[in-house]
């Protein structure tokens, strides 16, 4: 009984990892942008803050930033509407935020 507890509290705290790691949403614009275009300002704006961007599918570039241990790599998935930047990357965020408003 107790390896079970054990186990089920385990569980939980390992779910609850997962969930928090995973809370953020997607940013929006108000913006009318066709698919490519909002690819085009994406790789554009993290280009221009110095992030190394990587095509990988029509709706996802992969964005790195910096060398050996210290560098940084996230997803950007995005449509005409909406992108997400996992994990998140506040000044990537509003790198590119700033770019969809213009």
């Amino acid at each position: 009984m107790k390896k079970v507890i054990t186990l089920s509290i385990v569980s939980m705290l390992t779910a609850l990892t997962f969930i928090g790691c995973q809370g953020t949403s997607p940013s929006a614009h108000n913006k009318h942008y066709t698919q490519e275009k909002v690819h085009n300002i994406i790789k554009k704006a993290g280009e221009e803050n110095g992030w190394k961007m990587t095509e990988f599918k029509s709706n996802t570039l992969i964005a790195e930033k910096g060398n050996g241990d210290d560098s940084t790599a996230v997803t950007i998935t995005f449509n005409n509407s909406s992108f997400y930047v996992s994990p998140a990357n506040s000044s990537l965020e509003s790198a590119i935020s700033s770019a969809l408003e213009e």
